[in-house]
Protein backbone atom coordinates (compact mmCIF):
# COMPACT_ATOMS: atom_id res chain seq x y z
CA UNK A 1 0.00 0.00 0.00
CA UNK A 2 1.43 3.25 -0.83
CA UNK A 3 0.12 6.97 -0.49
CA UNK A 4 -0.65 7.27 -4.40
CA UNK A 5 -3.02 4.66 -3.75
CA UNK A 6 -4.70 6.38 -0.80
CA UNK A 7 -4.19 9.20 -2.87
CA UNK A 8 -5.38 8.26 -6.13
CA UNK A 9 -8.89 6.23 -4.23
CA UNK A 10 -10.17 9.67 -2.25
CA UNK A 11 -9.97 11.13 -5.89
CA UNK A 12 -12.01 8.54 -7.57
CA UNK A 13 -14.09 8.02 -4.61
CA UNK A 14 -15.60 11.38 -5.84
CA UNK A 15 -15.56 10.68 -8.70
CA UNK A 16 -17.78 7.85 -8.48
CA UNK A 17 -19.78 9.85 -6.29
CA UNK A 18 -20.68 12.20 -9.44
CA UNK A 19 -21.54 9.82 -11.60
CA UNK A 20 -23.80 8.14 -9.39
CA UNK A 21 -25.54 11.85 -8.40
CA UNK A 22 -25.23 12.74 -11.83
CA UNK A 23 -27.57 9.91 -13.07
CA UNK A 24 -24.54 8.62 -15.79
CA UNK A 25 -24.88 5.31 -14.21
CA UNK A 26 -28.36 5.32 -14.28
CA UNK A 27 -27.56 5.18 -18.06
CA UNK A 28 -25.99 1.92 -18.03
CA UNK A 29 -28.85 0.29 -16.59
CA UNK A 30 -29.18 -3.38 -17.53
CA UNK A 31 -26.18 -2.97 -20.19
CA UNK A 32 -22.22 -2.69 -20.55
CA UNK A 33 -22.63 -0.06 -23.65
CA UNK A 34 -23.79 3.18 -23.76
CA UNK A 35 -24.24 5.26 -27.58
CA UNK A 36 -23.00 8.70 -27.10
CA UNK A 37 -26.09 9.91 -28.82
CA UNK A 38 -28.08 8.38 -25.74
CA UNK A 39 -26.17 11.21 -23.43
CA UNK A 40 -28.27 13.83 -25.72
CA UNK A 41 -31.19 11.94 -25.33
CA UNK A 42 -31.38 11.88 -21.54
CA UNK A 43 -32.36 15.89 -21.47
CA UNK A 44 -29.63 16.62 -19.33
CA UNK A 45 -29.87 20.39 -19.39
CA UNK A 46 -27.50 22.96 -21.02
CA UNK A 47 -24.74 23.22 -17.52
CA UNK A 48 -25.25 19.66 -16.22
CA UNK A 49 -24.83 18.04 -19.81
CA UNK A 50 -21.31 20.21 -20.04
CA UNK A 51 -20.68 18.55 -16.33
CA UNK A 52 -21.70 15.40 -16.97
CA UNK A 53 -19.53 15.09 -20.03
CA UNK A 54 -16.97 16.45 -17.61
CA UNK A 55 -17.06 13.83 -15.52
CA UNK A 56 -17.55 11.09 -18.12
CA UNK A 57 -14.11 12.31 -19.47
CA UNK A 58 -12.57 11.49 -16.36
CA UNK A 59 -14.07 8.48 -15.92
CA UNK A 60 -12.41 7.47 -19.26
CA UNK A 61 -9.11 8.42 -18.29
CA UNK A 62 -9.91 6.23 -14.26
CA UNK A 63 -10.21 3.79 -16.48
CA UNK A 64 -14.13 3.32 -15.61
CA UNK A 65 -15.02 3.56 -19.14
CA UNK A 66 -13.88 2.47 -22.45
CA UNK A 67 -14.45 5.28 -25.39
CA UNK A 68 -14.54 4.65 -29.17
CA UNK A 69 -15.88 6.84 -31.47
CA UNK A 70 -19.46 5.83 -30.99
CA UNK A 71 -19.83 4.53 -27.45
CA UNK A 72 -18.59 3.89 -24.23
CA UNK A 73 -18.27 0.66 -22.37
CA UNK A 74 -18.04 -0.06 -19.06
CA UNK A 75 -14.51 -1.63 -18.02
CA UNK A 76 -14.20 -4.46 -15.20
CA UNK A 77 -13.58 -1.87 -13.17
CA UNK A 78 -16.65 0.17 -13.79
CA UNK A 79 -18.89 -2.53 -13.80
CA UNK A 80 -17.24 -3.16 -9.98
CA UNK A 81 -18.15 0.80 -9.13
CA UNK A 82 -21.79 0.38 -10.51
CA UNK A 83 -22.41 -3.10 -8.02
CA UNK A 84 -20.53 -1.00 -5.19
CA UNK A 85 -22.26 2.23 -5.96
CA UNK A 86 -23.51 2.86 -2.43
CA UNK A 87 -21.05 3.04 -0.45
CA UNK A 88 -19.80 5.48 -2.47
CA UNK A 89 -22.87 7.70 -2.24
CA UNK A 90 -23.23 6.71 1.92
CA UNK A 91 -19.28 7.90 2.67
CA UNK A 92 -18.86 10.91 0.15
CA UNK A 93 -22.13 12.23 -0.14
CA UNK A 94 -23.74 11.81 3.66
CA UNK A 95 -20.15 11.44 5.53
CA UNK A 96 -18.15 13.58 3.22
CA UNK A 97 -18.53 17.06 4.89
CA UNK A 98 -18.12 15.29 8.40
CA UNK A 99 -15.52 13.27 7.51
CA UNK A 100 -13.17 16.50 5.96
CA UNK A 101 -14.39 18.74 9.22
CA UNK A 102 -15.17 16.67 12.46
CA UNK A 103 -12.41 18.65 14.11
CA UNK A 104 -14.32 21.83 13.76
CA UNK A 105 -17.07 20.46 15.93
CA UNK A 106 -17.28 22.75 18.76
CA UNK A 107 -19.99 24.89 20.46
CA UNK A 108 -17.83 28.22 20.00
CA UNK A 109 -18.21 27.18 16.52
CA UNK A 110 -21.62 26.49 16.36
CA UNK A 111 -20.80 23.33 14.46
CA UNK A 112 -22.39 19.95 15.66
CA UNK A 113 -22.20 16.71 14.10
CA UNK A 114 -25.96 16.28 12.50
CA UNK A 115 -25.20 19.62 10.91
CA UNK A 116 -22.16 17.66 8.99
CA UNK A 117 -24.13 14.72 8.00
CA UNK A 118 -26.18 14.78 4.84
CA UNK A 119 -29.30 12.04 6.16
CA UNK A 120 -30.58 11.73 2.70
CA UNK A 121 -27.08 10.50 0.96
CA UNK A 122 -26.86 8.09 3.86
CA UNK A 123 -29.78 7.02 3.14
CA UNK A 124 -29.45 6.84 -0.15
CA UNK A 125 -26.32 5.21 -0.01
CA UNK A 126 -27.39 2.63 2.64
CA UNK A 127 -30.75 1.98 0.41
CA UNK A 128 -28.43 1.47 -3.62
CA UNK A 129 -26.45 -1.20 -1.06
CA UNK A 130 -29.59 -2.97 0.14
CA UNK A 131 -30.83 -3.36 -3.00
CA UNK A 132 -27.49 -4.44 -4.71
CA UNK A 133 -26.16 -7.20 -2.06
CA UNK A 134 -29.28 -7.85 0.33
CA UNK A 135 -32.79 -7.21 -0.45
CA UNK A 136 -33.86 -10.20 -2.10
CA UNK A 137 -32.79 -11.62 1.46
CA UNK A 138 -35.24 -10.05 3.32
CA UNK A 139 -37.56 -9.66 0.89
CA UNK A 140 -37.65 -13.80 0.93
CA UNK A 141 -38.07 -13.30 5.04
CA UNK A 142 -40.53 -11.10 4.78
CA UNK A 143 -42.44 -13.64 2.03
CA UNK A 144 -42.48 -16.15 4.31
CA UNK A 145 -44.40 -13.99 7.40
CA UNK A 146 -48.02 -13.07 7.66
CA UNK A 147 -47.12 -9.28 7.97
CA UNK A 148 -49.92 -6.96 7.46
CA UNK A 149 -48.33 -3.49 9.22
CA UNK A 150 -45.03 -2.90 9.63
CA UNK A 151 -42.58 -0.29 11.16
CA UNK A 152 -39.24 0.73 9.75
CA UNK A 153 -36.50 2.25 12.40
CA UNK A 154 -34.23 4.30 10.39
CA UNK A 155 -36.42 4.32 7.28
CA UNK A 156 -34.36 7.37 5.69
CA UNK A 157 -35.80 8.24 2.28
CA UNK A 158 -38.51 5.76 2.37
CA UNK A 159 -36.96 2.90 -0.26
CA UNK A 160 -37.57 0.19 1.64
CA UNK A 161 -41.42 1.55 3.16
CA UNK A 162 -42.33 1.73 -0.60
CA UNK A 163 -40.49 -1.39 -2.30
CA UNK A 164 -42.59 -3.65 0.74
CA UNK A 165 -45.38 -2.05 -0.05
CA UNK A 166 -45.56 -2.02 -3.79
CA UNK A 167 -44.25 -6.19 -3.61
CA UNK A 168 -46.93 -7.10 -0.79
CA UNK A 169 -50.40 -5.82 -1.51
CA UNK A 170 -52.94 -4.83 1.59
CA UNK A 171 -49.38 -4.11 3.12
CA UNK A 172 -48.95 -0.56 5.79
CA UNK A 173 -45.86 0.47 6.80
CA UNK A 174 -45.08 3.11 9.03
CA UNK A 175 -41.24 5.00 8.98
CA UNK A 176 -39.39 6.63 11.38
CA UNK A 177 -36.04 8.53 11.33
CA UNK A 178 -34.10 11.55 13.58
CA UNK A 179 -33.10 12.98 10.23
CA UNK A 180 -35.28 16.23 8.99
CA UNK A 181 -33.60 15.90 5.36
CA UNK A 182 -33.87 11.80 5.18
CA UNK A 183 -37.81 12.36 5.69
CA UNK A 184 -38.31 15.11 3.63
CA UNK A 185 -37.22 12.70 0.96
CA UNK A 186 -39.31 10.13 2.02
CA UNK A 187 -42.63 12.00 1.90
CA UNK A 188 -41.80 13.21 -1.91
CA UNK A 189 -41.07 9.66 -2.71
CA UNK A 190 -43.93 8.24 -0.83
CA UNK A 191 -46.15 10.60 -3.27
CA UNK A 192 -44.27 10.09 -6.13
CA UNK A 193 -45.19 6.52 -5.54
CA UNK A 194 -48.90 6.75 -4.95
CA UNK A 195 -48.19 5.49 -1.35
CA UNK A 196 -49.51 8.44 0.65
CA UNK A 197 -52.81 5.92 2.16
CA UNK A 198 -50.28 2.96 2.99
CA UNK A 199 -47.16 4.80 4.51
CA UNK A 200 -46.58 7.34 6.53
CA UNK A 201 -43.34 8.71 7.98
CA UNK A 202 -42.25 10.66 11.18
CA UNK A 203 -39.60 12.66 11.66
CA UNK A 204 -38.55 11.65 15.87
CA UNK A 205 -36.43 9.91 17.54
CA UNK A 206 -37.64 6.09 18.26
CA UNK A 207 -36.85 6.00 22.14
CA UNK A 208 -39.23 8.88 22.14
CA UNK A 209 -41.87 7.18 20.25
CA UNK A 210 -43.82 5.94 23.27
CA UNK A 211 -44.58 9.14 24.75
CA UNK A 212 -46.69 9.96 21.83
CA UNK A 213 -50.62 8.99 22.15
CA UNK A 214 -50.85 9.01 18.46
CA UNK A 215 -47.92 7.12 17.57
CA UNK A 216 -48.63 4.53 20.91
CA UNK A 217 -52.15 3.60 19.00
CA UNK A 218 -50.60 3.37 15.01
CA UNK A 219 -47.68 1.49 16.82
CA UNK A 220 -49.82 -1.18 18.83
CA UNK A 221 -50.87 -2.36 15.29
CA UNK A 222 -47.45 -2.93 14.52
CA UNK A 223 -46.44 -6.73 14.20
CA UNK A 224 -43.44 -6.70 12.06
CA UNK A 225 -40.28 -4.41 12.97
CA UNK A 226 -37.59 -4.17 10.93
CA UNK A 227 -34.09 -2.13 11.22
CA UNK A 228 -31.49 -1.89 8.72
CA UNK A 229 -28.17 -0.42 9.97
CA UNK A 230 -29.04 1.68 13.35
CA UNK A 231 -29.27 -0.84 15.99
CA UNK A 232 -25.76 0.22 16.86
CA UNK A 233 -26.84 3.86 16.95
CA UNK A 234 -29.69 2.71 19.86
CA UNK A 235 -27.39 0.48 21.07
CA UNK A 236 -24.80 3.59 22.16
CA UNK A 237 -27.75 5.55 23.74
CA UNK A 238 -28.13 3.09 26.57
CA UNK A 239 -27.81 -0.49 27.46
CA UNK A 240 -28.49 -2.28 24.82
CA UNK A 241 -31.00 -4.80 26.47
CA UNK A 242 -32.82 -1.77 27.74
CA UNK A 243 -33.09 -0.26 24.54
CA UNK A 244 -34.48 -3.42 23.18
CA UNK A 245 -37.29 -3.71 25.91
CA UNK A 246 -37.82 -0.30 25.12
CA UNK A 247 -38.38 -1.23 21.42
CA UNK A 248 -40.82 -4.25 22.75
CA UNK A 249 -43.00 -2.06 24.33
CA UNK A 250 -43.03 0.66 22.22
CA UNK A 251 -44.58 -2.29 19.52
CA UNK A 252 -46.06 -4.46 22.08
CA UNK A 253 -48.02 -6.37 19.55
CA UNK A 254 -44.61 -7.37 17.13
CA UNK A 255 -43.94 -10.56 17.22
CA UNK A 256 -40.94 -10.12 14.61
CA UNK A 257 -38.34 -8.43 14.69
CA UNK A 258 -35.93 -8.42 11.70
CA UNK A 259 -32.55 -6.26 12.39
CA UNK A 260 -29.82 -5.78 10.35
CA UNK A 261 -26.22 -4.60 11.40
CA UNK A 262 -22.77 -4.08 10.59
CA UNK A 263 -20.34 -5.41 13.44
CA UNK A 264 -16.84 -4.74 14.39
CA UNK A 265 -14.05 -6.66 11.92
CA UNK A 266 -10.77 -8.39 12.57
CA UNK A 267 -8.67 -6.53 10.69
CA UNK A 268 -5.77 -5.12 12.11
CA UNK A 269 -4.34 -3.00 9.21
CA UNK A 270 -5.65 -1.53 6.27
CA UNK A 271 -4.18 -3.88 3.40
CA UNK A 272 -4.25 -4.05 -0.41
CA UNK A 273 -7.21 -6.23 -0.31
CA UNK A 274 -9.12 -5.00 2.40
CA UNK A 275 -13.17 -5.00 1.92
CA UNK A 276 -14.98 -2.27 0.56
CA UNK A 277 -16.78 -0.38 2.91
CA UNK A 278 -15.07 -2.21 6.02
CA UNK A 279 -12.83 1.05 7.15
CA UNK A 280 -15.67 3.31 6.32
CA UNK A 281 -17.65 2.38 8.43
CA UNK A 282 -15.38 2.17 11.52
CA UNK A 283 -13.71 5.45 10.52
CA UNK A 284 -16.88 7.30 10.75
CA UNK A 285 -17.92 5.53 13.92
CA UNK A 286 -15.03 6.02 15.13
CA UNK A 287 -14.64 9.85 15.54
CA UNK A 288 -18.63 9.93 16.11
CA UNK A 289 -17.51 8.26 19.01
CA UNK A 290 -20.42 5.26 18.45
CA UNK A 291 -18.93 2.19 19.71
CA UNK A 292 -18.90 -0.97 17.35
CA UNK A 293 -19.78 -4.28 18.90
CA UNK A 294 -19.31 -7.92 17.27
CA UNK A 295 -21.83 -10.00 16.17
CA UNK A 296 -21.36 -12.28 19.02
CA UNK A 297 -22.40 -9.51 21.57
CA UNK A 298 -25.61 -9.17 19.75
CA UNK A 299 -26.76 -12.24 20.03
CA UNK A 300 -26.56 -12.21 23.70
CA UNK A 301 -27.78 -8.81 24.20
CA UNK A 302 -31.48 -10.20 21.99
CA UNK A 303 -31.17 -13.11 24.61
CA UNK A 304 -31.24 -11.41 27.73
CA UNK A 305 -34.07 -8.97 26.03
CA UNK A 306 -36.08 -11.96 25.64
CA UNK A 307 -35.88 -12.65 22.24
CA UNK A 308 -35.19 -16.12 20.24
CA UNK A 309 -32.86 -16.29 17.04
CA UNK A 310 -34.65 -18.14 14.34
CA UNK A 311 -32.30 -17.11 11.73
CA UNK A 312 -28.94 -15.24 11.26
CA UNK A 313 -27.91 -14.55 7.44
CA UNK A 314 -24.76 -13.25 6.36
CA UNK A 315 -25.43 -10.26 3.59
CA UNK A 316 -23.05 -10.33 1.15
CA UNK A 317 -21.09 -7.12 2.34
CA UNK A 318 -18.46 -7.62 4.70
CA UNK A 319 -19.24 -8.00 8.96
CA UNK A 320 -23.25 -7.44 8.01
CA UNK A 321 -25.64 -9.77 9.13
CA UNK A 322 -29.51 -9.91 9.49
CA UNK A 323 -31.13 -11.41 12.60
CA UNK A 324 -34.62 -12.70 12.62
CA UNK A 325 -36.00 -12.50 16.24
CA UNK A 326 -39.31 -14.27 17.65
CA UNK A 327 -41.11 -12.80 20.62
CA UNK A 328 -43.14 -15.66 22.33
CA UNK A 329 -46.57 -13.72 24.36
CA UNK A 330 -47.07 -17.33 25.46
Amino acid sequence: MLASHIFNGYIGSHLCYHLSREGILDLFKDKDTLNKSEINDANFSGTRLENVRLIIDYAVKFGMFHEDDEQYRLTELGSDIEKNIGFFTWAVGGYGNFLRNFTDISKEKEMTMSSMIDGANVALGSRQANKQFMWDIIIEELSSLQTRSFADLGCGAAGALIDICRKFDGVTGTGIDISTKAIDSARINIEKNNLKGRIEVVNQNVLDAIDSPYLIDKFSRVDTVLSFMMMHDLFNIKDPVEILKKLQSTFPNAKTFIIADTFLSEEKSLKIDTPIFTYGFEYVHHFMKIKIFHKEQYLRFFSAAGFSVERVTYLNVPNTYLFVLHRDFA
